[in-house]
């Protein structure tokens, strides 16, 4: 009966860990990818498009990416609320390597042409460099420990 008990509180703490770190990411990223979206020539109906693409993807990729970026933050030895150059190299590999690929096809679905696609991936890698540390300090930990982030126990 106790490990059963133990399982069932596991996946409750997965499930609550998915939960926040996908919620974190949609609400942090929509806006700021949609207004670049519009600066790249995308019309309403193709960001409403791309937007709603990438908040159901994100709904298996974003944990996809926390999960990367706390497995390299762990393995380099790097605090990931303090972790200075290194921190935002570890925490820029993880979007940019994990999202690249997922948000380009997420373009092309949405009816973006070549040349919208690659200026967007391009602008997005910036835009990943500019902001995956921000992200993962000031909205990422700060809503994990809003809504009881569990660290796994692995």
């Amino acid at each position: 009966m106790k490990n059963l008990e133990n399982i069932i509180q596991n996946v409750k703490e997965r499930i609550q860990n998915w939960a926040i770190d996908t919620s974190a990411k949609v609400l942090a990223y929509a806006p700021l990818m949609g207004a670049m979206e519009a600066y790249n020539g995308l019309g309403g109906e193709q960001i409403l498009k791309s937007r709603t693409a990438a908040a159901l993807i994100d709904t298996g990729v974003a944990r996809i990416y926390t999960k990367t970026a706390d497995y390299l933050s762990k393995k380099f030895d790097v605090d990931i609320e303090n972790g200075g150059f290194k921190g935002w190299l570890l925490d820029t590999v993880a979007m940019v390597g994990v999202y690249t690929p997922v948000y380009a096809a997420i373009l092309k679905a949405s009816g973006a042409d070549n040349q919208q696609t690659t200026s967007a991936l391009l602008m997005g890698a910036g835009i990943a460099a500019v902001t995956s540390r921000p992200f993962r300090k000031y909205a990422l930990i700060p809503w994990r420990k809003l809504w009881n982030y569990k660290t796994d126990k692995k």
